[in-house]
């Protein structure tokens, strides 16, 4: 499995925004392997690999987290159920309502 560092992860994530967002005005879905191409964690001629998704849930749960705390409105809510599970045409396990920055609070 290939491990992402913090700039990749952020980086990905970013673009992840930008095509949720693309999905949203065209009213499309997009299969995680479809958005790991699109962001460009697969590359063109790389197959799928089961760690993908893990990945890629990752990826989202990181934009989520920073989604949570940007105030944004419903109208500005990203769906994430636009990314669906190839085998069923149906949304993936979904982003979890959790996800979250965490700060570590200082030794007392």
């Amino acid at each position: 499995m290939k491990k992402l560092d913090v700039q990749a992860r952020l980086e990905y994530a970013r673009c992840a925004v930008a095509v949720l967002r693309a999905l949203k005005i065209l009213d499309e879905k997009l299969t995680y392997q479809d958005l790991g191409r699109a962001i460009g964690l697969i590359a063109d001629g790389d197959k799928w690999a089961p760690w993908h998704r893990q990945q890629i849930q990752d990826i989202l749960n990181a934009a989520a987290a920073v989604e949570r705390g940007s105030g944004n409105t419903d109208t500005d809510r990203l769906e994430y159920d636009r990314i669906i599970n190839r085998k069923t045409g149906q949304r993936g396990q979904g982003i979890t309502k959790s996800s979250r920055i965490t700060r570590q609070r200082p030794a007392a």
